[in-house]
């Protein structure tokens, strides 16, 4: 009754105490008189639910978001792969490029070298101004005792006819005369014997002034074949230079041909890296959008949730209206209360209020069963952003690695340039110095400190070669002690 009153007809609420103590306030709201409280019309009706086409459709929208990603990691390894392809490409065609420099360099230097070797053949297969004068003075010797024998034959002759006439005069004659002209014999053969033995000594000098000149003659001889043949060795060497002239211009094309062909697959490689950018920004703006869906979601479970609790809020106050009905049948049987009463009462507004909970009891069942019937997994969402926050933290590292190794790799191959070149100094300058002084202490020899690998000098290390005074070149192992000596 307090309950009609206070909600009455005209949909104005009073201010109303019932029998058992329990005050209905202005806003609706009830409170005191029982053990359970009471809510008047207080609350909104929320009416709203999720299809279950649209959450296959974003099933459907995640699994191609999920292949195109797979399609994009596949195009960003194949481009990493061409990428380090073609930097393999570029080392080993810049360390082909270095060798062929170096043999250039090689080649080039043994062509002064030879030229040099050369000039010096040719000033010793000159003869010297010294075995010049010097034949000319044997000549001279040879030709003065040449006339000094003819001188002394023709005086042997003349003794001999001198003796003749005295042995005949002696036989015609004797005496003190004859003891005389005896010793004057003696005398005169005395004279003969000693002519002799001069005439013997020039014949001698005469035969080794012959053997000196076939041994001269025979050193020019060898000289000039010694240049002839170093004429050849250089028409070959300067046919070999230009054969290595023409493999490094071939060489400098490839290379040039390799640069470009690297610089176009820089090309290629920075618009995959911008196709890559731009996919991925696309990336970002669909897990963003991923996002605000679950934010999204998560909101629609929240109002679900709360109208879980109203249904269940309903369903209380459902069952406290039935057991308070209950009473008041109870009581109207006790009280002896007018059917006509209760009738009226029945089809009172409030009641309807009452039909109304029924509906929302039907919704909440609706939303039940359509919540089951999701079995969507929420979890994936949050495991999906652990897998992406891990794969980017996984790619900078694999930068990072990547960036230190090429440091590391720049370092250690300017480390070997500047070894190589720091060597290459100081063994040409250990060259040059020990080619003076041997040529200083031998007077007339030649030394030579060269490279058994002129392309990697560090592997096979050097070799000591000498040419002794008026003699070819050696190996400083094949020389003899005396040699060696005089060598080191």
């Amino acid at each position: 009754m307090a309950a009609r009153i206070a909600y009455g007809e005209d949909r104005e609420f009073r201010r109303v105490v019932s029998l058992e103590g329990a005050l209905f306030e202005k806003s609706g709201t009830m409170s005191g008189g029982g053990s359970k409280p009471r809510g008047g019309k207080m609350g909104t009706s929320v009416k709203m639910s999720v299809s279950g086409d649209a959450i296959v459709a974003a099933k459907k929208e995640h699994s191609e978001l999920e292949d195109q990603l797979k399609i994009l990691r596949q195009m960003i390894n194949d481009a990493a792969k061409r990428y380090q392809a073609c930097e393999k490409t570029e080392s080993h065609l810049e360390l082909e490029l270095a060798k062929s420099q170096k043999e250039v360099d090689s080649h080039a230097t043994q062509h002064s070298y030879i030229e040099k070797q050369l000039d010096a053949l040719k000033a010793a297969a000159e003869p010297k101004n010294d075995d010049l004068s010097r034949l000319k003075e044997l000549e001279d010797i040879i030709s003065a005792e040449d006339k000094e024998v003819n001188k002394l034959s023709r005086c042997s002759n003349k003794l001999k006819d001198r003796a003749t006439e005295l042995q005949n005069k002696i036989e015609n004659a004797g005496g003190e005369t004859l003891k005389n002209q005896k010793m004057k014999v003696s005398k005169i053969q005395s004279d003969i014997d000693k002519a002799g033995s001069e005439v013997n000594r020039l014949k001698v000098k005469i035969a080794a002034g012959e053997k000196m000149t076939k041994k001269l003659t025979k050193s020019i001889e060898e000289l000039k074949k010694d240049k002839e043949n170093l004429i050849d060795e250089k028409e070959k060497m300067e046919a070999a230079f230009k054969l290595i002239e023409q493999k490094a211009f071939e060489v400098q094309e490839n290379y040039k041909k390799t640069q470009a062909l690297i610089d176009k697959h820089k090309d290629v490689l920075n618009e995959t890296k911008a196709e890559y950018n731009k996919l991925k920004k696309g990336l970002d703006e669909l897990r963003a959008a991923e996002v605000d869906n679950d934010y999204k979601l998560q909101d629609i479970k929240k109002v679900l949730k709360d109208w879980e609790m109203k249904v269940k809020g309903f369903k209380k106050r459902l069952d406290d209206i039935e057991k308070d009905l209950g009473k008041q049948l109870d009581q109207m049987q006790s009280d002896a209360i007018d059917p006509e009463k209760l009738q009226e009462v029945l089809t009172d507004g409030s009641m309807s209020d009452v039909c109304d909970l029924k509906r929302a009891a039907e919704m909440v069942a609706l939303l039940e069963a359509q919540l089951k019937d999701m079995n969507s997994n929420l979890d994936s969402i949050s495991e999906y952003r652990q897998k992406a926050l891990l794969y980017n933290e996984r790619v900078e590292e694999l930068n990072a690695a990547t960036q230190e190794r090429d440091d590391l790799k720049r370092h250690y191959d300017g480390l070997k340039k500047k070894r190589l070149d720091e060597f290459m100094t100081g063994f040409n300058i250990i060259s040059l110095k020990l080619k003076e002084m041997y040529q200083m202490i031998t007077l007339g020899g030649d030394a030579e400190l060269e490279l058994v690998d002129s392309l990697d000098p560090f592997s096979e290390g050097v070799v000591f070669s000498v040419r002794p005074p008026k003699k070819s070149w050696k190996n400083i192992a094949n020389l003899s002690g005396g040699e060696k000596v005089g060598s080191l």
